[in-house]
């Protein structure tokens, strides 16, 4: 079974893509914090190790419409899908693997409103 469920912040603001078909796309990643008892978790940021995973996540038709509508950097969602992965050959001719998480279902966290979109989320409270 293919199927995931996460929750974060979003890493940046999202951005529509219209391709030539008329279908719209949009790319962004969250950022999602794993859990460490408090000690090890500062350990962890002492030693520059990751407390954070940042998934890259696609949406597609009126749900990436949405997302660009109303979501900005910072904003809390949950994201329900599927991992897919791609490969492609780079100028080198290497293979490289490209895994994302495709967006089936973005729900939104918090309250969505013009106010929200004009005031985001600081640094100090998105990594709180």
């Amino acid at each position: 079974m293919n199927q995931v469920s996460l929750v974060g912040r979003m890493v940046q603001t999202p951005e529509l893509k219209v391709l030539q078909d008329g279908n719209c796309v949009t790319k962004f990643s969250i950022a999602i914090d794993r859990y460490y008892a408090n000690s090890q978790k500062e350990e962890k940021k002492n030693e520059g190790k990751a407390t954070a995973d940042f998934p890259r996540v696609v949406v597609w038709g009126k749900q990436a419409e949405n997302c660009c509508k109303y979501l900005i950097k910072g904003a809390m969602i949950s994201v329900a899908g599927r991992v897919a992965t791609s490969v492609f050959e780079n100028n080198d001719g290497e293979n490289v693997y490209l895994t994302e998480i495709v967006g089936e279902r973005v729900h939104f966290l918090e309250p969505v409103n013009s106010e929200f979109r004009k005031h985001p989320m600081s640094q100090d409270e998105i990594d709180a």
